[in-house]
């Protein structure tokens, strides 16, 4: 892990509503009962696409969130 992603892993752990991220992301994850990335993490990732609020464009920008960071890792 660079330091850059060091310094961005707090990020994880705040509260979506307050991160850079699309209002829709973000009532997404609401709706699917997310409220920060960590809970995102931690789900199944193999059944998420099932929950009935997911679609591709959600995950699309928290994986493409996640690469900006440097916190892409995270997710292996």
């Amino acid at each position: 892990m660079d330091s850059s992603a060091a310094s961005n892993l707090f990020l994880v752990n705040l509260p979506i509503a307050e991160l850079p991220l699309s209002e829709s992301f973000k009532l997404r994850s609401k709706l699917m009962g997310f409220f920060t990335l960590q809970d995102i993490l931690s789900a199944d990732q193999v059944d998420m696409h099932t929950r009935e609020d997911y679609s591709e464009h959600w995950y699309f920008e928290f994986v493409g969130f996640l690469n900006r960071k440097g916190l892409l890792y995270l997710l292996s």
